[in-house]
């Protein structure tokens, strides 16, 4: 349910009202999960500050980085109508990060009640999130989709390691480090040229 802020799909200002308001304010430690895989998953938050990696590992034992959720999105686990009470990712802090949690019964209920098909809405939203990440990672450069992170959160390298940039991206560590060098290269040339775009 991450990167829903990121495509736009629903206005989500009402759920994001209601579990800042009515939520427990936790702090979570770089690598603390939120929820983990497979486990049951009974809460769901918004960020306050930090941010949280959606993930699990691949056939390989790989960890694969599915999503990202920073400052006003929303972090849960659940993808199915029903809200299923089992995780479908671990999902964990990338630093030091505080989120505001609602348990999911208050939540559906909050939904039922307040906003009349929003529950459907809101699971639309999940998949057309995941489907649209889907076509960026077929269809987009891995230089786009890393600048579009860099708009979304302008000092990403500070807050996850190469290794899961490198994740979400799909390319290898590598890979990504000689990227990001060559467009530092390309921000550089321009800065000489006159422009005062800050560094990747």
């Amino acid at each position: 349910m991450a990167d829903l802020k990121l495509y736009d799909i629903i206005d989500l200002e009402p759920l994001r009202r209601y579990i800042l308001t009515n939520g427990e304010r936790r702090s979570y430690r770089r690598r603390q999960h939120f929820c983990t895989l497979s486990r049951p998953a009974q809460e769901i938050g918004l960020v306050i500050s930090g941010g949280f990696a959606f993930s699990r590992p691949d056939y390989k034992g790989d960890r694969q980085i599915l999503s990202l959720a920073f400052t006003d999105e929303i972090i849960g686990a659940y993808i199915t109508p029903d809200f299923s009470r089992r995780s479908g990712f671990d999902i964990t802090a990338m630093c030091d990060s505080e989120a505001a949690v609602v348990s999911l019964d208050a939540m559906t209920d909050y939904i039922d009640r307040e906003l009349p098909g929003f529950r459907l809405q809101f699971t639309t939203a999940i998949a057309t999130s995941f489907m649209l990440r889907g076509i960026a990672y077929r269809c987009e450069s891995p230089e786009s989709r890393y600048l579009e992170l860099l708009r979304r959160l302008p000092h990403i390298n500070g807050q996850m390691s190469n290794t899961a940039i490198a994740s979400y991206l799909g390319i290898a560590r590598e890979t990504f480090v000689r990227m990001r060098s060559r467009l530092n290269d390309q921000i550089r040339d321009s800065d000489q040229n006159g422009d005062t775009d800050q560094s990747l």
